[in-house]
């Protein structure tokens, strides 16, 4: 075990990269080091040890003399990059300088934080236990270094623990985009750094590690590029590289290649002047101009493809769902958040029960707000007299209250899946259903079922849109015209005869005054266009006022292309206590019904029992196309 380097590179794995770097993605991406200005510690010790360099050697050996000069171990300071450079360089060091690094990782090992059971899942402490691994991959069985067979057994149990509580089910990250997909990239580097150890394999032990890659494909937008915003960060996935190379090559597949490539990261504006970039391997494809992205040339030389198979998505342990009409670049994708929560990885929870987020033919049309926009009135979702039923009072902090996902039904016509936020919105019952119907016009609806006291309430269904989109009212309706390609999204209401309506449009702004900085909102002010990835201090919303007894209604978001006709949607005539509608293209006419409680499903001349069905026929003849019953 004292042969070095060995956490992600062996001395014969060194040697071959040497040869790589001379053609492919190998060059590009270390010429893009050899000039990239911020590089960090990992950065120049491989670079010392590809160019023979003893100049870069000794800076990379004064700057973790620094470190261990300046202090303990800060919980961020022992994370891959640091051990990876002392792994890297410590052959040449001299015995008395090496043991004056030994004695300051070994820092990271002996504080090991009390209580981590319970929050395992949570970015602290589990960058504090990833610290005290890798401390312990890069130093045991070195010369003076003490017997550390008790602390790796414990670490390693940590490390599972992580595994099981800051990843789902289904494999989503439980602190969402942003903060979750960085702690699965720092449980990916030491996942591989372990089985290199041959001390444990997650990706042969542990299911959901082995799929998370996979999850975080479906909340790619369908033109690639960025991820969806999910929670109290933004769309972005740094450090990605190791963690998707190694899953695509576990899984043998090569749309996580894809997704590796795609994606960028810093896409927050601010963190754009300060974050190391991305080195452009070809149309469309870069990875982080890192030491990490030489880690994986295996992986870049192969080819990468888009994504095909499933296009429907449930997390059980975070309620979260995506559905998309397709994996084609102008596909309608829909995220609907559960925002059920769980205790291993609290402080970044958002009242989010109920919204939706909605891109569609290369535009985002409904967006999720990200960081310190944590209230129902920050997000896409219905609100009681225009207030959240639970407030932050403009101050930061994470939500206290779940919302569930009380049904998910993929299907080939209509995908459906329906949310409780009743404790977020501090109400009797609040419920909220929706479905994506496929097709040559994909289209999503929604039906609101909410009760604040069984009173008459101002319901205010709301959509919070990227800035430079613009919105347009015209009677009950609404148009969305998307900044990035034209392209349209139109909203329409569907009300019982009790109920009235109003539209408003309005900007509307950050829901944390109290925390966050006014200089930090004017820097995202500057680049309005970007400021969609996150966090969004200001955007066009639209709202949707409702008024009756109880909020009972339905709405149609119908994306349309630049210069198309729009469809004709017409409220149609049913039995009381239920909402039916007509949809009409070119040559197809949809009938969408949905009943509350009586399951009595008739207008149109469409006859059925259930909760709610979507039936297509052809305009020429009647024929029925298809349809899709939620019996």
């Amino acid at each position: 075990m004292s042969t070095h380097p060995r956490l992600f590179l062996s001395p014969a794995e060194l040697v071959r990269l040497k040869k790589q770097i001379r053609t492919g993605p190998g060059r590009k991406i270390v010429t893009a080091l050899r000039q990239k200005q911020d590089a960090d510690l990992a950065d120049l010790a491989l670079l010392a040890r590809l160019d023979d360099d003893a100049a870069a050697l000794q800076t990379t050996l004064g700057r973790l003399q620094t470190l261990a000069r300046g202090g303990k171990p800060e919980r961020w300071s022992v994370m891959y990059s640091v051990p990876l450079a002392y792994d890297l360089i410590c052959e040449q060091i001299n015995p008395a300088d090496r043991q004056e690094l030994v004695a300051w990782f070994l820092e990271s090992v002996v504080r090991l934080q009390p209580g981590f059971y319970r929050c395992a899942g949570s970015n602290i402490p589990l960058v504090g236990m990833a610290s005290a691994l890798f401390a312990v991959l890069v130093l045991e069985g070195d010369p003076g270094v003490p017997d550390l067979t008790r602390e790796r057994t414990e670490l390693l149990r940590m490390f599972e623990a992580a595994l099981y509580s800051a990843i789902g089910p289904s494999g989503y990250p439980a602190e969402d985009i942003g903060y979750g997909t960085f702690m699965l990239s720092v449980l990916g580097f030491l996942a591989e750094a372990v089985r290199r150890a041959g001390w444990y394999d997650a990706y042969r032990e542990c299911p959901r590690f082995r799929q998370s890659g996979r999850a975080i494909l479906h909340f790619v937008q369908p033109w690639g590029e960025h991820l969806s915003n999910t929670g109290d960060h933004g769309d972005d996935f740094r450090d990605r590289q190791l963690v998707l190379a190694r899953l695509a090559a576990v899984n043998r597949d090569p749309s996580l290649r894809w997704l590796l490539q795609t994606l960028s990261y810093p896409t927050q504006p601010v963190a754009k002047k300060r974050a190391c970039p991305e080195v452009v391997l070809g149309k469309g494809r870069q990875v982080p101009c890192s030491a990490g992205s030489l880690l994986i040339l295996d992986e870049l030389n192969k080819k990468p493809a888009r994504p095909k198979g499933p296009t429907q998505f449930v997390d059980r342990g975070r309620d979260i769902v995506s559905f998309r009409s397709g994996w084609d670049k102008a596909a309608t994708f829909v995220v609907f958040d559960g925002s059920l929560r769980s205790g291993a990885a609290q402080g970044h929870a958002h009242d989010c029960a109920g919204h939706f987020s909605l891109s569609a033919l290369g535009e985002y049309f409904a967006i999720d707000t990200g960081r310190y926009n944590i209230e129902q009135d920050q997000h896409n979702v219905v609100l009681v007299d225009g207030k959240s039923g639970q407030s932050t009072g403009g101050d930061w902090r994470a939500a206290r209250h779940h919302g569930r996902l009380v049904d998910y039904r993929p299907g080939e016509f209509c995908d459906f899946a329906a949310v409780d936020s009743s404790q977020q919105s501090n109400c009797y019952w609040a419920y909220r259903h929706l479905g994506l119907v496929n097709g040559a016009d994909p289209y999503v609806w929604m039906v609101e079922d909410v009760n604040f006291a069984d009173d008459e309430r101002e319901f205010w269904w709301t959509l919070n849109t990227a800035p430079g989109n613009r919105i347009t009212l015209t009677g009950e309706r609404a148009t969305i015209r998307g900044h990035r390609h034209g392209n349209l999204l139109e909203v329409h209401f569907v009300l019982p005869a009790t109920h009235s309506l109003k539209l408003r449009q309005h900007i509307h702004r950050c829901g944390s005054p109290r925390y966050v900085s006014a200089a930090e909102i004017r820097r995202h002010r500057a680049e309005l266009g970007e400021m969609v990835h996150g966090p969004v201090f200001e955007r066009p919303r639209l709202v949707a006022k409702v008024r009756g007894g109880n909020g009972r209604f339905m709405s149609l978001l119908l994306p349309r292309r630049q210069g198309m006709k729009p469809a004709k949607v017409q409220q149609l005539a049913t039995l009381d206590n239920a909402l039916a509608v007509s949809i009409t293209w070119r040559d197809v006419e949809d009938t969408l019904i949905f009943a509350y409680e009586h399951n009595l499903l008739e207008a149109n001349g469409v006859s059925a029992r259930g909760q709610w069905i979507v039936e297509r026929r052809s305009l020429k003849s009647r024929r029925v196309i298809t349809r899709s019953l939620r019996a």
